[in-house]
């Protein structure tokens, strides 16, 4: 019998030293959140046939560097577009400010309306990046890497003129409750928003030219 309660009281003992050991841990474990992000100049980016590029600026607003990792996608966002971005991959330093330089590698575009692709660009933090909240015991980081695509269109020398000055051309069509609007000019028509009878229409971010939309 006094056997089994001195087990019993090493067993209590253990699991009470563990139960101190990890609340002491959870104490010590600090966390530390970092958004890695740039902000682009422009919504869209426009490449004129017969020039050499295009550029495309971002900027750091963070106050730790960060690695910049840039490509061009097709209109699906996913099949890849005979452009190259210059430099694909870069480190910009804290609240900086960089040039992207866009440049056309081949392929057949169409001649008598714009084509739309993607300058996508990846932020990650650089490999030697470390915390800086300064704490004793272990440090959780948490960083978060942010994607953003931005417009590439490509205008050939055919397409004159901005797509503000054909606007008013577009034929808005509502069919039920369905609406239909066609595009007959050769420039992508960007929409801020629609409306019919005070309620928004999702999916009319922009209008693809010479094409009807539903």
């Amino acid at each position: 019998m006094k056997t089994i309660n001195f087990v019993l009281m090493a067993v209590a003992l253990f699991a009470s030293n563990s139960m101190v050991s990890v609340y002491a841990a959870r104490q010590q474990l600090n966390s530390a959140t970092k958004s890695f992000s740039v902000k682009l100049g422009a919504t869209r980016v426009i490449y004129h046939a017969g020039t050499p590029g295009a550029t495309l600026s971002v900027s750091n607003p963070q106050d730790y560097p960060i690695l910049v990792q840039s490509s061009v996608k097709a209109e699906d966002k996913n099949s890849p577009a005979p452009f190259m971005v210059m430099p694909p991959l870069f480190r910009l330093e804290a609240n900086q400010q960089s040039q992207l330089r866009i440049i056309r590698t081949g392929g057949d575009m169409p001649t008598d309306r714009e084509t739309l692709q993607w300058v996508c660009i990846k932020e990650v933090p650089p490999e030697n990046e470390q915390s800086d909240t300064q704490a004793k015991g272990a440090t959780l980081d948490l960083n978060l890497s942010i994607s953003t695509c931005d417009k590439l269109i490509f205008r050939p020398d055919a397409v004159k003129g901005t797509p503000e000055d054909v606007a008013g051309n577009l034929r808005w069509v509502e069919t039920g409750n369905k609406l239909k609007v066609e595009n007959p000019t050769p420039f992508y028509m960007n929409l801020a928003s629609v409306t019919v009878g005070g309620k928004p229409i999702t999916g009319l971010e922009y209008i693809p030219p010479l094409l009807t939309k539903h």
